[in-house]
């Protein structure tokens, strides 16, 4: 509460048989806030797109110091990405993540301290189970592709039927009926997966 004021002493003396007196110090220099202990943030965690960054502020003082948290994309703040932790994104891929950390205290300079930016950012990784296939191998029949479950959702699936390992041309729906082609062949489906900011 002192901050931006000038402080004073007053002194008074009193004794019996003596008028008491007051006094006064000149004022000094108006008071100024301090500054906080602030060091630079730290974060751990893969640089790749689906990995959680997590973010180490270091000891502020004197405690306690409210902290607050902004993760930078080549420098710019990310909107919304506030937290302790950052799960990334689809935009960060290419790019350097760092993390800003801004202490406040009452009666202190507020301070913010940026880390030291990561790694470029990877492309992530699909999670991608090897499909099945429902139904009875007989001409004319229907297949069912079953795609398993592809992460992290959403993933969008594509299919492609082929017969004998060779694509089969226009079987590109998630069932399939057998033809006469088929016959004495063997069926398979190949699901594709794709996820922008995923392989």
């Amino acid at each position: 509460g002192d901050v931006s004021k000038k402080i004073t002493v007053r002194v008074s003396g009193a004794q019996s048989a003596y008028t008491s007196v007051a006094k006064t110090s000149v004022a000094g220099a108006a008071v100024v806030a301090a500054k906080l202990t602030a060091p630079v943030p730290t974060f751990a965690g893969t640089a790749k797109v689906g990995s959680t960054l997590k973010a180490t502020p270091g000891t502020w003082g004197p405690a306690p110091v409210t902290i607050k948290y902004q993760w930078m994309r080549n420098g710019t703040a990310i909107i919304g990405a506030t937290g302790a932790s950052y799960t990334q994104v689809a935009a960060d891929a290419g790019k350097k993540i760092s993390v800003q950390v801004t202490g406040t205290k009452t009666g202190y300079s507020t301070a913010s301290k940026t880390s030291v930016a990561g790694g470029v950012v990877a492309v992530g990784t699909l999670t991608a189970p090897a499909p099945t296939v429902a139904g009875t191998a007989k001409v004319g029949s229907v297949l069912k592709a079953m795609p398993g479950t592809w992460g992290p959702a959403p993933v969008a699936v594509t299919y492609q039927w082929l017969r004998n390992g060779t694509a089969i041309t226009g079987a590109t729906g998630a069932s399939y009926i057998q033809v006469a082609a088929d016959a004495g062949k063997k069926i398979t489906v190949r699901v594709t997966g794709t996820k922008s900011g995923y392989t």
